[in-house]
C-alpha cells in the first residue's frame, strides 16, 4: 500500500490506467519521464493478497482508496474483475484452440456469476487455503515440499494460520501390491500372531497389512521427521491460494513479480467445483 506521502506526490490518473489495461502501449500516451511510468505500474499492481481481496471485493480502487461513486461510473466492477486475470495466459490468446475456448468460457462464467449474485470472498474463510511449496532438506538431499494452511477462528475473534497437510514424493514411501498375497492370515490368532514379525520386516508393503480404510496421515509423519531431524525446513519458494469460498468454484492466486501493470497477486486459473473441503484437500 502506497504511503500518503507518495500519493500526494504521484500525477496518476484513472484514465489513464484504464487505456493502458485495455491494450494500449505506454508509448503512444505521451508519458514523459520512465519515473511516472513506474509510480503508475507501483499503483496498479497488487501488491499483497489482502489488497487483491479488495479489489475482488469491489471493496478499494486502484490507491487503496475506499470505491466510491465516481470510481463506479469509471471502473464498474464487470471491469475490474477482468483486471485480477494474468493476462498473459496463453489459455487467453490461443482462440480457437479447445483448451483455450474452454477456460475462456469458464472465465466469462465465472466472472458473470459474480457480478450477477454480488458474490464477495471472506478474508477470513477456511475457504482459502494457503500453499507454500517449500524447501526442504530430506537426509541432507534438498527437496519440495507442499505445505497447505488455513485460517482458523479462536476465541475473542482472533484468527491464526494452522497446517492442514503436507504433500510431497518424499511422503510417498507406501507401494501397492496388486497381487493380494501379503495379508495375515484368518488363523494368525491361534499361533498367537507369530507371523506379525514377517508383516513389519516386509517395510516396502507395510500398509497393505492394514485397514483397508487406512490413511496415511503425513503430517503426523512430517512433524516427527521434523523433530527427529530427519527433515530440515529451509524455506517458502511459492505461494499459491486457492480459493474455495465462491460456492461452485475454485480459483488459484498467485504472485507474478514483473514489472507491468498486470502484475502482483493475480488470478492464474478458475475452474468449476462441486467438492467438499476434505475431498478438496485431498485432490490438491
Amino acid at each position: 500500500m502506497p504511503s500518503l506521502s507518495f500519493r500526494n506526490k504521484t500525477s496518476f490518473t484513472l484514465p489513464l490506467i484504464l487505456l493502458i489495461f485495455s491494450g494500449i502501449s505506454l508509448s503512444g500516451q505521451n508519458i514523459s519521464t520512465k519515473q511516472k511510468a513506474g509510480e503508475e505500474i507501483f499503483i496498479a499492481r497488487i501488491k499483497q493478497f489482502n489488497e487483491f481481496v479488495a479489489r475482488f471485493n469491489y471493496k478499494s480502487d486502484f490507491k487503496g482508496n475506499p470505491v466510491d461513486s465516481l470510481f463506479r461510473v469509471k471502473m464498474p466492477r464487470e471491469k475490474m474483475i477482468p483486471l485480477l486475470f494474468d493476462m498473459k495466459d496463453l489459455r487467453l490468446k490461443n482462440v480457437g484452440i479447445k483448451n483455450s475456448d474452454d477456460f475462456i468460457k469458464t472465465k466469462s462464467d465465472f466472472i458473470r456469476e459474480v457480478i450477477k449474485n454480488d458474490l464477495l470472498i471472506n478474508k477470513y474463510s477456511q475457504g482459502i487455503i494457503a500453499e507454500a511449496r517449500s524447501k526442504v532438506l530430506f537426509n541432507g538431499e534438498p527437496r519440495i515440499v507442499r505445505v497447505f494452511l488455513n485460517q482458523e477462528i479462536v476465541e475473542n475473534d482472533m484468527v491464526k494460520w494452522t497446517i492442514l497437510t503436507v504433500k510431497g514424493d518424499i511422503f510417498d514411501i507406501f507401494k501397492t501390491d496388486t497381487s493380494m498375497v501379503r495379508f495375515i492370515p484368518p488363523s494368525s490368532n491361534e499361533t498367537d500372531f507369530i507371523n506379525l514379525k514377517r508383516a513389519l520386516d516386509d517395510t516396502e508393503h507395510l500398509q497393505n497389512y492394514a485397514s483397508r480404510n487406512f490413511e496415511p496421515d503425513y503430517l503426523t509423519l512430517f512433524f516427527y521427521c521434523i523433530k527427529s531431524g530427519l527433515i530440515r525446513y529451509e524455506y517458502v519458494e511459492e505461494v499459491v491460494y486457492h480459493i474455495i469460498d465462491i460456492p461452485g468454484w475454485h480459483f488459484k492466486v498467485k504472485e507474478f513479480n514483473r514489472n507491468e501493470l498486470n502484475s502482483g497477486w493475480l488470478i492464474t486459473d478458475v475452474a468449476r467445483n462441486n467438492l467438499s473441503f476434505s475431498e478438496f484437500l485431498k485432490r490438491l
